[in-house]
């Protein structure tokens, strides 16, 4: 090819090259924060909302973080903004305050106010409140389930009117029961001894599975095959089961080829992970 011709197309690519990183970032969307609990002063937890060009009435995706509990943070959302708004998504990521400075009852509650507050406010950023879906991993999905099947104020009245159209709980052992999602001699171990102490009649309380029975959405219960997988698989599946069984819509996601981490790092770029979720938003959010 002539030199006159070659110099002129190696600029164009190594422009479009450049380009190509500011055009992802371009579809990525900024995050408007707001305190959900303005009772609380400036001690109220906050939430992010993601929202993209031209949205109007679209269903929304509220995400609630892991951590055990008692870390993690609603700004560690990886692609799953950028995933969710190519979707047609508002994407929420809200934080809640942590134990030891609050019980796990009062994260529930947490929770329950950034509901109340998406209600309120979502349309501002062109969501629709009457077409939510729960999303939370490892603990966030513990607190999501909960949310789900013995819901709070906020969630009661979402559930009742279905607004509240499904609860993903991604990778969460304790969505069976705290008391058997790790033991030793017959007490609670390792990171659910803060959390949960070791009260049975609490872990009970606590427990999604002592509230099967009445309306419920839809749940789609995801697992990995993070250190004991076949438990994971068991509770994931017997949870789902019997949320069946009690005429509730439950469908689960085998992901026993990923980690714990992965299983949340992988929305938005896993691809059978990522499509079994996409799969479900579309059908409950109809």
């Amino acid at each position: 090819m002539p030199d006159f011709l070659t110099k002129p197309l190696l600029l164009s690519v190594a422009l479009l090259m450049l380009a190509l990183p500011l055009a992802a970032k371009a579809r990525t969307p900024k995050a408007a924060t707001a305190p959900y609990r303005p009772e609380l002063g400036q001690t109220s937890p906050t939430l992010d909302v993601y929202s993209f060009k031209g949205a109007k009435n679209a269903p929304v995706v509220v995400y609630v973080h892991g951590g055990g509990w008692q870390t993690g943070d609603k700004a560690h959302v990886l692609a799953k903004p950028r995933h969710f708004a190519q979707g047609g998504y508002v994407f929420v990521s809200l934080n809640y305050r942590l134990v030891p400075d609050v019980t796990v009852e009062t994260q529930l509650e947490d929770i329950d106010a950034a509901l109340g507050w998406v209600t309120a406010h979502i349309g501002e950023y062109g969501g629709d409140p009457a077409n939510i879906v729960l999303l939370g991993h490892s603990a966030g999905a513990h607190l999501v389930t909960m949310t789900g099947v013995a819901p709070l104020e906020q969630a009661a009245g979402l559930i009742e009117s279905g607004a509240l159209r499904g609860v993903i709980s991604n990778d969460a052992r304790a969505c069976g029961s705290p008391r058997t999602a790790t033991m030793a001699g017959g007490r609670l171990a390792g990171a659910y001894v803060a959390p949960f102490g070791q009260n049975p009649g609490r872990w009970q309380r606590l427990s999604p599975l002592t509230y099967i029975t009445g309306p419920k959405p839809p749940f789609l219960v995801l697992y990995s095959g993070a250190g004991n997988g076949r438990n994971r698989r068991e509770i994931s599946k017997n949870f789902a089961s019997r949320l069946r069984a009690a005429g509730g819509m439950a469908e689960t996601f085998d992901g026993g080829a990923y980690s714990h981490s992965q299983m949340n790092k992988g929305i938005g770029t896993i691809p059978d992970l990522t499509a079994a979720i996409d799969r479900f938003l579309a059908r409950v959010t109809q």
